[in-house]
C-alpha cells in the first residue's frame, strides 16, 4: 500500500446553499394598479426622497396622504393630480410662481 492522500471530493463539503427571495421590482403589474402607494413608491413617482415627501407631510406643500396607524399612504390618483398642478411651460409661468409659494423652503423667507 502506498501513502498517498485521496484529494477530497468538493461536493460532499459545500456550504448549505441560501435561498434567495425574489423581489418584485416596483413596475409590477401588482404595484402599478394598486390604488394607494406607501412613502417610498409615491417618492420614486415624485422623483424625491422619501425624506423629503417625509417632510412635506410635517411641513406641507406636498400630495394629500393618508395615515393609516402608523403608515402614510397616498392616493395615486392624489399624487398624480399633485404632479399635474405643478406643470410649467417656463420660469415666468403661473404655475411656477405659485409652485414656489406653496413650497416651504428657508430660501423662500416669510
Amino acid at each position: 500500500m502506498t501513502d498517498t492522500a485521496k484529494p477530497k471530493q468538493a461536493a460532499s463539503l459545500s456550504p448549505p446553499s441560501e435561498v434567495a427571495v425574489p423581489v418584485r421590482p416596483l413596475t409590477s403589474p401588482a404595484r402599478i394598479l394598486r390604488p394607494y402607494l406607501r412613502g417610498g413608491e409615491a417618492a420614486e413617482l415624485i422623483g424625491v426622497s422619501i425624506r423629503t415627501l417625509e417632510k412635506y407631510c410635517c411641513t406641507g406643500g406636498g400630495p394629500p396622504f393618508l395615515k393609516v396607524g402608523s403608515r402614510v399612504l397616498y392616493l395615486r390618483e392624489d399624487v398624480e393630480a399633485w404632479l399635474q398642478r405643478h406643470r410649467c411651460q417656463n420660469t415666468s409661468d403661473d404655475n411656477y410662481a405659485a409652485a414656489l409659494r406653496e413650497m416651504p423652503s428657508r430660501r423662500n423667507g416669510p
